[in-house]
């Protein structure tokens, strides 16, 4: 049976810990899928690459999200592993890398069949450009908050 695409066990919400970089956001997230039988050990280092490469800052609203991820080859099941930031941290601009932007959620993706990959980018993006679910995430206190947000409008592929 595949795993739930969100899971409470997946979503961290740190209203006061500083968590001072992507990379720390990245490898924290990461944690979780791998624990949770979503990656394997290998991802975090692929996801950390690609962001390097390929930044994923968004200057979405009220708030800029990022949505971090690799290839395929190291997922094993498909999953969205999140961060609610009480600290914003600075990711790099999707479509301005020179930018900073003060991220306070990040998504962090793993697609378990690459054919899948661009849907669900494109699913996330759509559904961090509605304000008010970027705005209902940032408030949220609890991983069961979250969980209430999003269960509505997960794509099941």
């Amino acid at each position: 049976m595949p795993k739930p695409i969100i899971s409470e066990e997946l979503i961290l919400i740190e209203p006061k810990l500083d968590i001072p970089t992507p990379e720390a956001v990245i490898a924290v997230l990461c944690e979780r899928l791998v624990e949770g039988g979503y990656v394997g050990p290998s991802y975090l280092q692929a996801a950390l690459d690609r962001e390097r490469q390929f930044p994923t800052g968004l200057p979405t609203l009220p708030y800029p999200t990022a949505i971090p991820h690799a290839e395929a080859d190291g997922a094993t099941n498909t999953g969205v592993a999140i961060a609610v930031l009480g600290n914003p941290v600075p990711f790099q601009a999707m479509d301005s890398p020179k930018e900073s932007l003060d991220v306070r959620i990040v998504l962090l993706l793993a697609v378990a069949d690459s054919a899948n990959q661009v849907s669900m980018l494109q699913w996330v993006c759509t559904l961090m450009q509605d304000q008010s679910v970027v705005q209902a995430l940032s408030s949220a206190k609890s991983p069961s908050e979250v969980m209430a947000i999003l269960a509505p409008l997960v794509e099941h592929t």
